[in-house]
């Protein structure tokens, strides 16, 4: 080729080269948009034969993060807390690659799914599926499903499930066989729908002053009948495959609203309860219940620490553990609950409840600064691996049993 050519070829060459950078850097073409982000490639699942097997697998990162079931919305890094926090709010419906990022940082034991989460059963276990594609250890999906008005998924658009009477209405029977039909029913179509675990039933009793809290939510009774009825409802979920958690220990049943600190408070003493509110939760733990959630309620005649139950040392360890003798899985309600953050910081509500004997810590207001709180504990001693084995033990006990191992 003439050298005239070839200085010609070069020169056509190098331009081109320019211009290619130059339309790399332009404002209009596909090229120049922001990537999209991809979907994070599915954890490589932790396998064992047993719970007790898995235990020994994790990273106390892991192990932390077991701790926590949350609802979607706290993983999606786009909300601010307020806005997942609302009620009102959009739910997450599909978990986008953020906040699959997001879990994947936060390995969380469990989801908390509410009505704004749902759209349809396919919906559902799209939803379901993708989530826990991106957790290495099984997650549990729980939801608040009582019966009554108390529901998640009866009557929401798009689900054809039975509707229930109230747990007040069916109590109000006096029939055993009603209550654990309505166990069965509730725990048949939400096993059929995915979840593991209800966050349901309600074990208070209407005594007094409480029946302003409860509303229809509670079997109606003496504490001798609503104890029968919810050890029948237990079986009924059982008998369905579904994990039931008892609620609201101690119980609301005289308890009043501190308009000033946010509490229900009742001045029953010890003693007094055991005759009374604590029926019900005996009778359930006697028939099986797998958890028992620990309300906000504070009990200044039966504890000496001052503290809300869901935070009290006395409360759960010394009496619900200790004189209950109950060693299967205790759970906060709701740490985003203003009783709790209008007095505590997230990490700080989060550290004392899990020190005062909690298993599950439910629904923190800041995922990130409470998870952070206890695995800084773990890490610098406070919390020894002993205590957040024993926890995390129970925890995947619970998902060992309805088959998520």
């Amino acid at each position: 080729m003439p050298r005239k050519w070839l200085a010609l070829a070069l020169a056509i060459v190098i331009a081109a080269g320019v211009l290619g950078i130059l339309g790399s850097r332009g404002g209009s073409s596909p090229a120049q948009e922001a990537p999209v982000q991809e979907e994070p490639g599915a954890l490589e699942p932790v396998t064992a034969g047993n719970a007790e097997e898995l235990l020994d697998k994790l990273t106390t990162e892991q192990k932390v993060g077991q701790l926590f079931f949350v609802r979607p919305e706290a993983l999606d890094p786009n909300r601010t807390l307020e806005e997942a926090e609302d009620p009102a709010g959009p739910g997450v419906t599909q978990a986008d690659p953020a906040l699959q990022n997001t879990l994947q940082q936060y390995p969380v034991g469990g989801f908390v799914l509410f009505g704004k989460n749902l759209e349809s059963p396919d919906q559902l276990s799209q939803l379901m599926d993708t989530l826990s594609r991106n957790a290495a250890v099984p997650l549990l999906f729980s939801v608040e499903e009582e019966g009554g008005a108390a529901t998640q998924v009866a009557g929401r658009p798009g689900f054809s499930v039975p509707t229930l009477e109230s747990l007040a209405d069916i109590g109000a029977t006096g029939d055993p066989a009603q209550a654990k039909a309505a166990g069965l029913t509730l725990g048949g179509y939400l096993k059929d729908l995915g979840f593991q675990l209800d966050l349901a039933p309600v074990a208070d009793v209407h005594t007094g002053n409480g029946t302003a809290l409860l509303g229809d939510r509670a079997f109606l009774g003496s504490p001798e009948q609503a104890a029968m009825m919810i050890s029948a409802t237990v079986e009924g979920f059982h008998q369905a495959g579904m994990a039931c958690t008892l609620k609201h220990f101690p119980g609301y049943g005289d308890a009043v609203q501190d308009p000033l600190s946010g509490y229900a408070t009742t001045d029953k003493t010890w003693e007094e309860m055991r005759t009374c509110e604590l029926y019900p939760f005996q009778a359930g733990m006697a028939s099986g219940a797998d958890a028992v959630m620990v309300a906000h309620i504070t009990t200044p005649n039966a504890t000496e620490d001052g503290l809300p139950a869901s935070l009290s040392y006395e409360m759960i360890t010394q009496k619900l553990r200790g004189e209950l003798r109950f060693q299967r899985v205790v759970i906060t309600d709701s740490l985003s609950d203003p009783a709790i953050t209008q007095r505590y910081e997230p990490g700080q509500a989060a550290l004392l409840a899990f020190q005062a004997g909690a298993d599950v810590l439910l629904l923190p207001q800041d995922l990130e600064a409470a998870y952070g709180a206890i695995l800084t504990a773990v890490q610098e001693g406070a919390i020894s691996q002993e205590r957040l084995d024993a926890s995390v033990l129970r925890i995947l006990h619970l998902k060992e049993v309805y088959g998520l191992l």
